[in-house]
């Protein structure tokens, strides 16, 4: 789940949606469908390039380090990269503060 309590509710339920279904298509139990199915599953819940943007940042920012398909499942649907690079920066500072590790390739 994506934690930005400076947007309305109704954007924080989008990224909740976002989060579901990049994740199944990205890591999860349909990462083997095909891409333009998985990209049109995004864009059936978004297609506001901000939203998939701060999505793509928390998975940038996942310290296991496992979240690349969703990234770029997320880039593929339209995700603003310099947004989604923003918010990685600050999940990760939150992350860091909480002492969670990175995991080093």
């Amino acid at each position: 789940m994506v934690h930005v309590p400076g947007l309305p509710a109704s954007d924080r339920l989008v990224l909740a949606g976002l989060s579901g279904v990049a994740g199944r298509y990205g890591t999860g139990s349909d990462r083997d469908a095909p891409r333009d199915q998985a990209v049109a599953a995004v864009r059936e819940v978004s297609t506001d390039p901000r939203l998939l943007g701060i999505q793509a940042g928390a998975a940038m920012a996942d310290p296991q380090g496992i979240s690349g398909p969703i990234v770029e499942l997320l880039q593929a649907a339209g995700a603003d990269m310099e947004v989604a690079a923003a918010h990685a920066i600050e999940v990760r500072a939150r992350f860091e503060q909480t002492g969670i590790q990175y995991h080093q390739p």
